[in-house]
């Protein structure tokens, strides 16, 4: 299933590997077919389990930040209440 916009996705998948590249851990793989494991997998490596976090991390709100992620093609509002579906219910929540 998927939740973000490409770009959204892109963004947390290469925060997620320059984390693991950093920790030298690997990547849950499941994310790659579900929106919902990546975002669960960035929410707690990357955000500290923080919906808000998370969410500044994707769409930043300093001018350079919006301008950066205007042309997302993203629904910011719905990439918030996935993120917090998923930080309240776990991966499972958009089954």
């Amino acid at each position: 299933m998927f939740l973000l916009s490409p770009k959204e996705r892109d963004c947390l998948r290469q925060r997620l590997h320059d984390k693991a590249r950093e920790t030298g851990h690997d990547v849950d793989s499941r994310h790659i077919e579900s929106d919902a494991h990546l975002i669960f997998e960035a929410l707690h490596i990357l955000a500290d389990g923080i919906p808000e976090r998370l969410y500044a991390m994707l769409h930043p709100a300093s001018p350079k930040g919006l301008k950066q992620t205007h042309d997302w093609d993203a629904d910011p509002g719905r990439t918030m209440l996935a993120i917090r579906a998923i930080a309240q219910k776990g991966a499972q929540a958009f089954q």
